[in-house]
């Protein structure tokens, strides 16, 4: 009895192919976001905690502007003394401090010109946070000498394909009218921005910026067995004594893995709120489709209820129907959000954060759980459809026009 219920069911889909996949597209939407979201929370997590972790356990982040927003500091050029900032090495505990700016600066390279990201902090101390806490190499050359030279370092990405003629240990590049000379490149690190970087002392960025006295931002190092928790409250009380800055951020490691993980959960709410949408909406053209569908068989339900049939068998047959309509989107959907998920994988790799996506790390389960879900919806909003039809009189049913 079932299959034949199923063979009807897939007869009459077929005859109403336009209005069944756009029926089905709503489905496919919200089971998509939500297969997105599952594929990839997972991977953002671990990728954003291997970023935030890569310069150590030990290092506390200092920046202009609320935690919960940094960039609304750093894009409104607020900046600390940079004697306000050196002074935080007298905290017990801070092994050192590490004044840092950046900015973005012409960069000449055998006469082609690029606007490149130029990172700046005092090469001593600049020099143990990468190759002691990120443990950041050089693929050629050597660190500077000294903070007064000319001389430069050249991330990954810059040297080898920003120009056309990749840059070699021993070139002289212009950083904004100024000769400098590459001692040494970097290796890949895996993200865009210090791939794309220059490194320079702070001496020389204020030389080529013209402003001194003042720093974006800092990174502190503390000492090994030190509380670092304890010594980030002592350096915001610190912090909180100058004028320069009224809001800024004082993170930890496993303070900032916090907030990130709370901004994730509050993303992933309002996509799986969508998703619900898309859900409902798509319920409700799974409705409409089936009370068209009863309208159009209207004849055929008399037919089956004249030689035979009983309530329970109309009932059954259109509850299938709608069943397989919210199972077949449910099914796209999963088919579609994962290649998304692992298409966002690939392109997300291409640009230096990999990990965010493996077939290993999904959750079968749960699309399962899915699965039967869009089943149950379709069922659902097709039950109100079905009963329409199983309570049709077969003389009525066979007078319709």
């Amino acid at each position: 009895m079932l299959k034949h219920f199923f063979l009807l069911t897939l007869k009459g889909i077929r005859h109403r192919p336009i209005r069944g996949w756009l029926t089905i597209l709503g489905i496919v939407i919200g089971i998509m976001l939500v297969v997105i979201i599952l594929a990839l929370s997972s991977g953002i997590q671990s990728a954003v905690s291997q970023q935030i972790t890569q310069f150590g356990s030990n290092l506390i982040i200092i920046f202009p502007g609320k935690e919960t927003n940094p960039f609304a500091g750093l894009l409104g050029n607020q900046k600390f003394k940079e004697q306000d900032i050196r002074d935080l090495t007298h905290i017990d505990g801070v092994k050192f401090s590490v004044p840092a700016e950046a900015e973005a600066f012409n960069v000449e390279h055998q006469g082609e010109t690029k606007s490149v990201m130029v990172q700046a902090a005092p090469w001593k101390e600049m020099i143990e946070v990468f190759d002691a806490s990120q443990g950041v190499k050089l693929l050629e050359g050597r660190w500077p000498r000294d903070d007064s030279v000319n001389e430069i370092i050249v991330g990954y990405l810059t040297a080898s394909i920003l120009f056309q003629n990749p840059i070699r240990v021993g070139d002289v590049i212009t950083v904004k009218s100024k000769r400098m000379t590459v001692v040494g490149i970097l290796s890949e690190i895996g993200n865009q921005q210090d791939d794309n970087a220059i490194d320079v002392s702070l001496e020389l960025f204020q030389n080529i910026s013209g402003a001194r006295g003042s720093v974006r931002s800092a990174m502190l190092k503390v000492e090994d067995g030190a509380d670092v928790d304890l010594v980030a409250k002592q350096v915001r009380y610190q912090l909180s004594k100058q004028n320069e800055v009224e809001d800024f951020a004082v993170l930890t490691p496993d303070k900032a893995s916090r907030i990130v993980g709370s901004v994730l959960q509050v993303v992933e709410l309002v996509l799986i709120i969508i998703a619900l949408i898309s859900l409902v909406v798509g319920a409700v053209g799974i409705m409409n489709t089936m009370y068209t569908s009863v309208l159009e068989r209207t004849k055929q339900i008399g037919v089956m209820k004249a030689i035979g049939a009983n309530s329970d068998a109309i009932l059954t047959l259109f509850l299938i129907e709608s069943g397989m309509i919210g199972l077949v989107g449910g099914v796209i959907g999963i088919v579609f959000g994962v290649f998304v998920a692992y298409l966002i994988g690939v392109i997300s790799e291409s640009l230096g954060v990999g990990g965010l996506f493996s077939f290993a790390a999904l959750d079968f389960f749960g699309l399962l759980v899915i699965l039967v879900i869009t089943f149950i919806t379709g069922i659902v909003s097709g039950l109100l459809p079905a009963r329409s039809a199983a309570k049709m009189e077969p003389a009525q049913a066979l007078r319709y026009e």
